[in-house]
């Protein structure tokens, strides 16, 4: 959807930060997983973006638009699906696990039956 967009230096859509190959693809979507300038990235996808050399899109015969109005509503959902995934995990946390604070606490306790620690 967005690998035909030209890769220029400066935008976000460059040699190192781009949709052609499978790789590529993946490492972008981890930087904007991360909020690293997703909405940046979001812009250089969006509508009348240069094409690369010798490809235009299927639905326009310039070559200059091959961006799509489905990046904006793409990237939302993205932010959308990970603010929930981040959301679930803090539900989903097990609290029950014994943790260094659990310890203090029972040393604190045990020492008001046991003063001399024997």
């Amino acid at each position: 959807m967005f690998g035909k967009i030209a890769l220029r230096d400066h935008t976000q859509i460059n040699r190192n930060n781009n949709f052609q190959t499978f790789p590529q693809a993946v490492l972008l979507l981890f930087r904007c997983a991360t909020g690293e300038a997703w909405q940046e990235i979001m812009l250089a996808c969006s509508p009348n973006r240069p094409c690369e050399k010798g490809s235009t899109n299927e639905n326009s015969t310039t070559h200059e638009d091959c961006g799509s109005q489905f990046a904006i509503i793409y990237f939302i959902i993205n932010l959308f699906v990970a603010v929930i995934m981040d959301n679930f995990d803090y539900l989903t946390r097990d609290w029950s696990i014994l943790g260094p604070h659990h310890l203090d606490e029972f040393k604190r306790i045990w020492a008001e039956y046991d003063p001399e620690a024997k």
